[in-house]
């Protein structure tokens, strides 16, 4: 499926059409490959224009990137994927979920989450000698989703949703800077790259997102480009904005100790608003709605709630594995974004690898070290042994 929907990076990130092959029976790397094709079919709801484009026709570009045949073959291939790639995932979500009224769920989730002073990662790598590059790699994968924030919940707000309709299109607009561009939430975040020395060009990370990081954004995209799971958008919402709140407040908190001369208003900016979004989420949506429809909502939205927090949390526990991983490496790892591009695709599990492999935007181990990885990690090949 991939190599019949996949074509080159195009003329600039903005346009980058690649999914990989997986090549072999290695289960990780296909799972890999299936959600990088999973991301395309979303992404192609997105209109994406480069910075600048030297020497090359943005028109031809756009004709490319959009192709009706490419559009359709993408479209085609979501609905196997979703079913393949998040059905786990709001399955393991369902069965977690509290049997509990939505309201008095809401309730302990507010206590529960707004109680949170510290944040998995950072706890991982505060006073850590290599603190910066497992710092670049969460920019690197957050990057995935936060270049065009709140994008994806927009495609939630169309239609005909009667008075929260208002309510949500109002936190939309928060996140696209009240129309002020550069008060724009991804162009907070784009500072934050540069300040950082990285690219803040869309895609331009893409052979670098792992397995976590796409199902996390996919599973994002699933809720919202899905207008059935209307209610269990709400959920996201619900638990999204309120965890932000604590965790930016961590990470601007973070910055000022580790990175002072680092951007930190996009986290600064969410501690400060997201206190506002949680409130207009549940007075202004979820009560009006369970006026209207009972109790029936309620469940869904609950099951948004916790769909969020699994995706978030394997995202989190893969971020932390990879430190111990690194570290477990000592004098084999060399530190640093080697090569944004890279080789194939290859997991621990990967018979007959040789050289050296870029693990996200963290650095290079051997590949016998790479073996040793936590078993659904990934990297590329960037120096094959002879």
């Amino acid at each position: 499926m991939a190599d019949d929907l996949a074509f080159g990076a195009g003329p600039a990130p903005a346009f980058d059409g690649r999914i990989d092959t997986a090549t072999g029976d290695d289960p990780v790397v296909a799972t890999l490959v299936a959600h990088q094709t999973l991301l395309r079919a979303y992404q192609a709801r997105y209109v994406v224009l480069p910075e600048t484009l030297p020497g090359a026709s943005v028109v031809e570009a756009m004709a490319r990137h959009y192709a009706p045949d490419r559009l359709r073959a993408l479209t085609e291939a979501r609905p196997t994927l979703e079913t393949r790639l998040i059905g786990p995932l709001a399955a393991q979500a369902d069965a977690a979920e509290p049997k509990t009224d939505v309201l008095a769920y809401i309730d302990h989730l507010l206590t529960e989450l707004r109680s949170v002073n510290s944040d998995a990662v950072l706890d991982r790598i505060d006073g850590h000698p290599r603190a910066e590059a497992h710092y670049r790699n969460f920019l690197v994968q957050s990057s995935a989703d936060l270049l065009a924030e709140a994008s994806a919940s927009a495609l939630g707000v169309i239609g005909e949703c009667g008075a929260p309709q208002s309510a949500l299109f109002r936190i939309l607009i928060d996140e696209f800077g009240y129309g002020t561009h550069d008060r724009k939430h991804a162009v907070l975040y784009r500072s934050t790259l540069r300040s950082f020395g990285l690219d803040d060009a869309y895609n331009r990370y893409w052979p670098l997102f792992d397995g976590p990081t796409l199902a996390l954004h996919n599973t994002i995209h699933w809720l919202f480009q899905n207008p059935a799971n209307f209610f269990r958008q709400i959920g996201f919402l619900l638990f999204a904005e309120t965890a932000y709140q604590r965790s930016t407040l961590c990470h601007s908190r973070f910055l000022a100790r580790a990175f002072p001369k680092a951007d930190a208003r996009y986290f600064t900016e969410h501690a400060h608003i997201d206190l506002h979004h949680t409130r207009m989420v549940i007075d202004e949506v979820v009560v009006p709605l369970l006026d209207r429809f009972g109790p029936e909502i309620g469940q869904e939205i609950v099951r948004g709630a916790e769909l969020t927090r699994l995706v978030f949390r394997l995202a989190g526990d893969n971020a932390v594995a990879l430190v111990g991983a690194f570290d477990a490496a000592g004098g084999d790892a060399r530190y640093g974004l080697e090569a944004v591009e890279g080789g194939r695709l290859v997991s621990p599990a990967g018979a007959g690898i040789r050289g050296r492999v870029q693990v996200g935007a963290i650095g290079t181990v051997s590949a016998r070290t790479f073996g040793a990885f936590p078993v659904h990690a990934v990297g590329r090949l960037v120096e094959v042994a002879t």
